[in-house]
């Protein structure tokens, strides 16, 4: 889940913007929408309130404009910046220019909640160069990427249908409007590309209508994986590579 007010730039949309900015704050950042340069750039630097992801369209125009990006970039100094590009998928011309100028992680169009706070908290949270060289170790950290996959519950003797909201080789959080109490043991049918996988686990939250409502979050539950075998966190951890693949440049 997000810290609570983490800050993201969403810098040379214009009146394409949409209602990206309305999405962010619902999942709980603070966003600000500069189209100027020299703005945008005196909100990156700014030491007492740093902006270290920076949202831009995918296709904004790079002939023209791709100094402002090497300038944000250079205005977040050590604090680092990470550039995500975001909108209808360009072609691979575009891609590559957008790549070329320092963007790493992208979101296209049409995207899920769950896809949005993902990529941006990796954005947030792991700001490098380059993602494919710390993948191994962001999978030791239980990278957590979005799914939807149509998995099964089953808790004392029956069994249920939840879709997987978010996926790591620690545990995974359920889309369930139906969900076990907090301790409760339950197995997961997870089914992953390779084969239908089952994995032992227990509740560890739940998330209901109400006073204490996540509102980034659907009604559902989080799960904790127990004695995970070798072969099963493999399984696991090689569909969160992949899927992290997916968001990158």
């Amino acid at each position: 889940m997000a810290h609570e007010r983490e800050r993201v730039l969403l810098h040379g949309f214009g009146a394409a913007l949409g209602d990206l900015a309305a999405r962010l704050q619902r999942l709980g950042y603070e966003t600000f929408v500069e189209n100027e340069p020299r703005a945008a750039g005196a909100r990156v630097s700014r030491l007492d309130a740093p902006v270290r992801a920076a949202l831009l369209p995918a296709d904004f125009a790079l002939p023209e404009r791709g100094g402002e990006l090497d300038r944000l970039r250079r205005a977040a100094g050590a604090l680092g910046l990470c550039l995500v590009a975001v909108g209808a998928r360009p072609g691979p011309d575009a891609e590559r220019r957008l790549h070329e100028k320092g963007v790493r992680l992208c979101l296209w169009s049409p995207y899920h909640e769950r896809e949005l706070r993902f990529v941006v908290n990796r954005a947030l949270f792991a700001p490098t160069d380059s993602f494919h060289d710390a993948e191994k170790a962001e999978v030791r950290h239980e990278l957590r990427v979005p799914a939807e996959l149509a998995a099964r519950v089953r808790v004392g003797g029956r069994e249920k249908p939840a879709l997987v909201y978010s996926l790591s080789t620690g545990g995974c959080f359920l889309e369930t409007l139906r969900p076990t109490l907090v301790g409760a043991p339950l197995e997961v049918v997870l089914p992953l590309p390779q084969r239908e996988l089952p994995v032992a686990g227990r509740v560890v939250l739940t998330n209901v209508p109400g006073n204490l409502q996540r509102p980034n979050l659907p009604c559902g539950m989080g799960v904790e994986f127990l004695r995970l075998l070798p072969d099963a966190r493999e399984a696991i951890a090689a569909f969160v590579r992949e899927r992290a693949r997916a968001y990158e440049l």
